[in-house]
């Protein structure tokens, strides 16, 4: 069965005698074409007859530049919309072949698997499902990665679980501490354990270090109490003694310097 709608008529004074093929719609059964026609080009736009449903792009064109159709012409298949499907999941129906308009369809998933959508579908007068069909997704998430001076714990990785993440002596965590699965996807990235890093220890050279004060004698002793504490001979204190006057009449140099 063929029906057709042609609104062009007298296109061909619209168009140049070049593009005339393009004034032919490619034929497709079981549908109504409407064809207009505009001075750079010719445009059919395809509809199923009841109890059909289009599969492919619903408008074609042809301008004076291609000299032909833009897309490859779609097909009008049995049934209103089109058959509804769900990988991984059931659905019941009345009659699932053809579909008929304002038939309605329900879907469950299979074991381990949890419905992304509306469990139910209506066929449309547009030849379209509403609300959208629905797809199965996996019910867990596969296993996190395993921080590197690491490790995480959990019950199970299924939908709605959590997992924590700890790092071992010497390592902080880097990132989320806790992730949950959500419809077979981390709700994160899984964190890292990195390194610590020590804060310096000072050193005894640095605990007896000369700290000037008001009074030059008791800084002199308290440096030499110091340094004999920790071992340091009595030419080892002078050494040091000699090396903190330089530096004294370095800083007194320059401050006479500023001033002048």
């Amino acid at each position: 069965m063929k029906s057709w709608l042609m609104l062009c008529i007298l296109a061909s004074w619209l168009f140049p005698v070049s593009v005339d093929h393009c004034f032919d719609p490619p034929s497709v059964n079981y549908s109504i074409v409407v064809a207009t026609a505009t001075e750079d080009r010719f445009l059919v736009t395809y509809s199923c007859i009841r109890g059909y449903h289009l599969e492919g792009k619903r408008e074609l064109f042809c301008n004076k530049t291609s000299l032909e159709w833009d897309s490859p012409v779609p097909t009008c298949l049995l049934g209103h919309c089109p058959n509804p499907v769900l990988v991984n999941g059931q659905l019941n129906s009345s009659k699932l072949e053809p579909v008929s308009e304002k038939e309605v369809v329900s879907f469950k998933c299979d074991n381990d698997y949890i419905l992304k959508g509306s469990n139910w579908s209506q066929c449309q007068q547009n030849h379209t499902w509403t609300p959208p069909l629905p797809i199965c997704i996996p019910g867990q998430c596969e296993p996190p990665t395993k921080p590197d001076h690491g490790h995480f714990k959990t019950r199970d990785f299924k939908s709605g679980s959590n997992v924590s993440f700890h790092c071992d002596n010497g390592y902080q965590l880097i990132g989320s501490q806790s992730l949950q699965c959500m419809e077979g996807e981390w709700s994160d990235e899984p964190p890292i354990c990195q390194a610590k890093r020590e804060a310096p220890v000072e050193t005894k050279e640095e605990l007896c270090a000369f700290q000037e004060r008001n009074n030059i004698c008791e800084s002199i002793q308290t440096l030499m109490q110091c340094q004999n504490e920790n071992g340091k001979t009595l030419e080892e204190l002078k050494y040091s003694l000699e090396i903190k006057k330089l530096q004294l009449e370095k800083i007194k140099a320059f401050m006479s310097t500023e001033i002048k």
